[in-house]
């Protein structure tokens, strides 16, 4: 972490957060235009490491690209230079650069951006490259405009975590793939990189599984009250994980076991106890109810492997999610153990949600804490990781307000306003690959609500999970993030209009 010199301390009341290396006496224009050109800087998640000098470059009308192996960065570019109305001509005096190079301070998602008379572009990966133009794209309008000003600028910039995520409830009520897109692409505009998919659940089945057809014929038609109900073709799964892959998004996939399982017993009632009478599909919001029958291992593990082997198929995700929670059963922790090891044998690592930690499970295993009070040390101890969603500051499901119509309170009954989101200190649950915040679905039932959820809040994800911990401060945030008003408008996202930000 640099020290902020005194020439930018003000700097730093206005909001920018921002870090330099030059000394006062050589630092360039004003301390009034130093902390006017960090203001126009309203970029979330705020960079490690920001350099100034007060000055200002003009994007002209035309620049030349110049591209050394960023495929990804180098599309998202020339679309950014298209909506803006700046065309590429290769003799044109300006140029913008993106440059692979090889520094270990960078890492894989790391960048450097330097702009002065011409824009800078470097990193190790196309990952880092294309971050960068994200970081670009937020420092410029959100739409054509006669002139474009940027601040001459030296950033430096890694993530604190490598883990920045979202999950989608889209087994209780289910969400198109035109939302899932839309959605990626609004998480690639804040550095988000793992899009969870919760597939099942009691009310609903979303994946197609090719040997057991019955899971989206009757799991697929079933939903929440009032919600949607469908599923994802395997066709559609591979076009989604492509679209995702080039924005730089991992999807991860969730086939919820041994509870929360009602839709495929629906779908195949021997999966279920004998005794249990209870074989339809369900509709209602109450959890806890369904399960696979622990007793029945020669019935419930080949179809667990089968399942399991097809999800690993469609997605290349490095983890794959067993769900786990919420269920009571002597026979639970030898489950999870051999789910998780059926994972294993087909190449990949399993994520449980933190209950599954009472499972003799490896330790590289992730755990997701959802539950603020479950007691996780003895699984650090073992050597578990974190993923970070500790509900009361990351269910967004939980209201934009106290109150809010059709949100939960039964994590924080004042709901999980902006501000409380900003508040979690990650580094209270011990050791974390991340955070994740999530949107279950029992009472989002369209894609306006989902909005309404989601966002502004994902971009406190955004900020929690790559800017440094040392730079938190909420009234620099909600100044930033208030900026990006125009880019969220141009997603065409139906926000919540948090006071806090002015909208």
């Amino acid at each position: 972490m640099r020290l902020i010199t005194a020439t930018l301390a003000a700097c730093l009341l206005a909001g920018c957060g921002s870090h330099s290396t030059q000394p006062p006496q050589e630092a360039e224009g004003t301390q009034s235009q130093i902390e006017n050109s960090m203001q126009q800087l309203g970029v979330v998640p705020y960079p490690t490491d920001v350099s100034t000098t007060g000055g200002q470059w003009t994007l002209p009308a035309s620049v030349q690209l110049l591209n050394s192996g960023g495929d990804t960065a180098l599309l998202a570019l020339q679309e950014l230079l298209s909506q803006l109305h700046i065309t590429q001509d290769p003799t044109a005096a300006a140029s913008i650069e993106l440059s692979l190079i090889n520094d270990d301070a960078l890492g894989a998602e790391g960048y450097r951006l330097s702009i002065a008379d011409g824009i800078s572009i470097s990193a190790n990966t196309d990952t880092g490259l294309f971050y960068a133009v994200q970081t670009l794209r937020q420092m410029l309008p959100a739409s054509s405009e006669a002139t474009y000003q940027l601040p001459t600028v030296e950033i430096t910039d890694t993530p604190t975590y490598p883990w920045r995520g979202n999950m989608l409830d889209v087994a209780r009520s289910f969400l198109p793939v035109e939302y899932v897109k839309a959605h990626i692409d609004r998480m690639s505009l804040f550095k988000l990189n793992r899009l969870h998919l919760h597939l099942s659940d009691d009310q609903g089945w979303r994946v197609e599984i090719k040997k057991y057809p019955k899971l989206t014929e009757i799991g697929g038609a079933s939903a929440v009250e009032g919600g949607r109900s469908g599923f994802y073709s395997q066709a559609e799964i591979r076009d989604l994980v492509q679209y995702a892959a080039q924005r730089h998004v991992t999807l991860v996939p969730e086939i919820d076991l041994p509870g929360h399982t009602q839709a495929a017993l629906a779908a195949y009632n021997e999966l279920a106890c004998d005794d249990v009478t209870r074989l339809g599909t369900y509709s209602g919001k109450e959890v806890g109810f369904s399960k696979l029958c622990l007793t029945k291992p020669d019935v419930i593990y080949p179809w667990v492997e089968d399942v399991l082997s097809e999800i690993v198929d469609l997605f290349p995700s490095d983890y794959i999610h067993i769900g786990g929670d919420e269920i009571k059963d002597p026979l639970y922790p030898e489950f999870i153990a051999r789910a998780a090891g059926i994972v294993a044998d087909l190449g990949r690592t399993a994520i449980a949600w933190e209950e599954g930690s009472v499972a003799d499970n490896e330790p590289d295993v992730l755990l997701q804490l959802w539950n603020d009070k479950y007691d996780i040390q003895p699984a650090l101890e073992r050597g578990h990781k974190l993923i970070l969603s500790p509900c009361s500051y990351t269910y967004y499901d939980h209201g934009n307000y106290q109150g809010q119509p059709n949100t939960y309170d039964w994590c924080r009954k004042e709901g999980v306003p902006l501000q409380r989101a900003y508040s979690m200190d990650t580094s209270k649950f011990g050791a974390a690959v991340g955070i994740e915040s999530a949107m279950w679905s029992e009472l989002v039932h369209t894609d306006a609500t989902a909005d309404n959820r989601l966002w502004p809040r994902l971009a406190v994800t955004a900020e929690l999970g790559w800017s440094q911990a040392s730079d938190k401060n909420y009234e620099q945030f909600t100044q930033r993030l208030s900026n990006l008003q125009a880019h969220l408008d141009a997603l065409n996202i139906h926000y919540y209009p948090e006071p806090d930000l002015g909208w």
